[in-house]
């Protein structure tokens, strides 16, 4: 965010205990005075740096989240369509190198708000658990 967490917090640099040890040029230019000055102007600094990393943690997450939105792959289906699910989704069996991808098809009973659905078998019985619409693709015979 450009401001390390302890100048957030108490609005100044941290001085680590090696300077004040060994003389750093920080530490030998350091006047009282001048230091209450610096030290009121940080306060007052205080809430625009904060304004500053805020604005850029909101980009930073909008970014994020356009990034991810356009990865996402949105399928809708309908109660009553015929689809395949993902061999991989159930593991019910062990996947090898020739492998069914695709299991089905299978008939939408419900469908439930984010993309999960309950399906059933062709004959009726119905499947476990609810199913993602990423895992699923329409059925065409």
């Amino acid at each position: 965010m450009g401001e390390t967490p302890f100048s957030l917090t108490y609005g100044t640099e941290a001085v680590l205990l090696l300077e004040i040890v060994v003389a750093s040029l920080r530490i030998e230019s350091f006047e009282e005075a001048a230091n209450e000055e610096g030290r009121r102007q940080d306060l007052d600094m205080l809430d625009e740096k904060c304004e500053a990393a805020q604005m850029r943690q909101a980009v930073y997450k909008s970014r994020t989240e356009n990034y991810y939105n356009r990865q996402v792959w949105v399928s809708n289906f309908k109660v009553g369509e015929w689809v395949q699910r993902k061999n991989e989704s159930s593991h019910a069996e062990p996947l090898g190198k020739l492998s069914v991808t695709w299991k089905g098809p299978y008939k939408m009973v419900e469908a439930h708000k984010n993309g999960a659905y309950v399906l059933e078998a062709q004959n009726g019985r119905s499947i476990p658990r609810t199913w993602n619409a990423q895992s699923m693709r329409h059925f065409y015979s």
